[in-house]
């Protein structure tokens, strides 16, 4: 019979990280559950929204547009929303994320007169939502993290950390080709210095 290769689930990187200490893999990290499983899943939620709090290609949505005054005028940002901030066209605005609702840094509101056209934000992801790459390297850091407050093994967390290092590397070439970034456009400082206004001389 061929096994089916599939992306890493919760309960598989719940089981990794449970082998670093010697625990067994468990069936479920649903219903009632052991110390040590409630933990590990703990700490996979918490690297994973540390992680992906950052922004990166896979959760970053430039130029996101569903966005609408409420009935006191303040525009809410999906409850998923970790970051926001003006895009590329409207580097004049300063906006940021204040209990849920778009704030106008400049102006120190979060009350609007419209709703910006567009934004850019950062959502977070279930993490069966995540690409592979992300899953692998959220699923190591935690593994270390999860060996190092359970046992404090120097030399088991420094064996995972050369695991995490490697699935790190791997995740910033992904994340980096699937962003297509290139020398000229990488980031916003080169962007706008390439795509600047030309201006004469007489």
């Amino acid at each position: 019979m061929t096994t089916q290769i599939i992306p890493t689930t919760e309960l598989q990187a719940v089981n990794t990280m449970l082998s670093t200490i010697g625990e067994a893999p468990v069936n479920s990290i649903t219903g009632t559950t052991t110390v040590d499983v409630s933990v590990a899943k703990n700490i996979l939620d918490e690297t994973s929204m540390s992680i992906q709090s950052q922004g990166w290609n896979f959760n970053t949505h430039t130029n996101y547009k569903s966005l609408s005054l409420d009935s006191d005028n303040k525009v809410p940002l999906p409850a998923n929303c970790v970051k926001a901030d003006a895009n590329q066209q409207y580097r004049n605005y300063n906006y940021t994320i204040r209990n849920g609702f778009l704030y106008d840094m400049e102006k120190h509101t979060d009350v609007f007169t419209s709703a910006p056209s567009s934004v850019d934000l950062v959502l977070v992801q279930q993490f069966e939502h995540l690409p592979e790459y992300a899953r692998r390297y959220i699923t190591m850091k935690a593994s270390r993290r999860f060996a190092s407050r359970f046992i404090g093994d120097s030399q088991i967390t420094k064996l995972i950390g050369q695991d995490e290092n490697e699935a790190l590397m791997s995740f910033h070439q992904a994340d980096s080709q699937e962003s297509d970034i290139n020398i000229l456009n990488g980031d916003s400082n080169t962007f706008s210095i390439i795509n600047r206004t030309t201006r004469r001389t007489y």
